[in-house]
């Protein structure tokens, strides 16, 4: 018996729809996390934590979305 190297493909395929509501919700997660890298680092050692709170904040309100869209990959 010899192992399966290739996944089978799936018969159907996706809308054109679907695969760019993936991209826009991949584009809004790497959106959210490079806003939040930049918070970290940009306060990192500041006494202000407010503004830094605020900026992670705005980089989770652009992942969330952006998780929520991408969760199905469109194969």
């Amino acid at each position: 018996m010899r192992p399966r190297l290739r996944a089978p493909r799936r018969a159907t395929r996706e809308s054109p729809a679907a695969s760019i509501r993936y991209l826009l919700g991949r584009v809004l997660q790497v959106t959210g996390l490079v806003v939040t890298l930049v918070a970290a680092t940009a306060f990192f050692g500041t006494p202000d934590t407010t503004a830094m709170l605020r900026m992670m904040l705005a980089g989770v309100l652009f992942f969330i979305p952006g998780w929520l869209l991408a969760r199905r990959n469109p194969g």
